[in-house]
């Protein structure tokens, strides 16, 4: 006679399996880690500022050139 047994599958998200990951490394390495994604998380955000000046300024210099400014926009520069 052939039993058969369900297999339990236990599933576990990405985010809690890294963070398992995370927790087994060494302060130095975790330390590390930590000091990466910071950086990595002042860069996006230097980009997205960038990014946002860039905009702004092809918008502004789009409109002076449309004529859409009443006044003297070459002024601010000055």
């Amino acid at each position: 006679m052939i039993t058969t047994i369900k297999s339990q599958s236990t599933e576990i998200s990405t985010l809690d399996a890294l963070w398992t990951l995370y927790q087994s490394q060494s302060k130095k390495v975790r330390q590390a880690l930590a000091k990466r994604i910071l950086e990595e998380h002042k860069l996006h955000q230097t980009q997205a500022q960038q990014q946002m000046v860039k905009e702004s300024l092809t918008r502004a210099f789009d409109d002076l050139h449309s004529g859409k400014v009443r006044h003297d926009a070459r002024k601010l520069f000055k």
